[in-house]
């Protein structure tokens, strides 16, 4: 049985550990792997926590699946210049979506990143999301969720220590409520 919880600063040091190592479990293995330091990956999660807020989603007592969001307005990558129809102040950012790969393909992802947007609805207008372009599984999804790219981005990161390569991120974007 699935259990959603939320993810705030009150309760994210009981289960930093956790969080941590699904992270790294979620990003530096599989097809989609990239080298991510783990004490980076903790400073990453502690400030993602500082700025927002998420869910956290267990299987039985494995915590399954992760994903957080806060406000547009903290992405410095987001191109606000070239997206003037998206109002940083009013977009919700999903910043992480994780899932344990013992568990993907279970729907995991999408209970997540509905329940962001679900209670999100009454303070943010649109939702952006950002992906690197390999990740078919995770474009599919957001694709799925209603989600359109609207923006790419090149951002460098590691394949291992000292040696880094280029990504393609896109940004897909969809609405959340009316502004009516």
């Amino acid at each position: 049985m699935n259990r959603l919880y939320s993810l705030d600063q009150i309760n994210y040091p009981k289960f930093r550990g956790k969080i941590i190592d699904l992270y790294l479990h979620a990003f530096t293995s599989g097809e989609y792997a990239q080298y991510v330091d783990r004490a980076i990956a903790g400073s990453t999660l502690d400030d993602l926590v500082r700025k927002g807020w998420g869910n956290m989603l267990f299987v039985g007592d494995k915590l399954a699946g992760v994903a957080m969001a806060m406000s547009l307005l903290y992405d410095i990558d987001f191109p606000t210049a070239a997206l003037p129809m998206i109002s940083p102040e009013h977009t919700l950012y999903i910043s992480e979506v994780m899932v344990h790969a013992d568990f993907r393909g279970r729907g995991i992802a999408q209970q997540m990143v509905n329940e962001l947007l679900e209670v999100s609805g009454d303070s943010f207008t649109d939702a952006v999301i950002r992906v690197w372009d390999r990740n078919e599984p995770a474009l599919a999804l957001y694709r799925k969720l209603g989600f359109k790219p609207v923006a790419s981005i090149w951002q460098t990161k590691l394949e291992a220590p000292a040696r880094p390569f280029e990504m393609r991120k896109i940004y897909l974007q969809r609405r959340i409520r009316s502004t009516d």
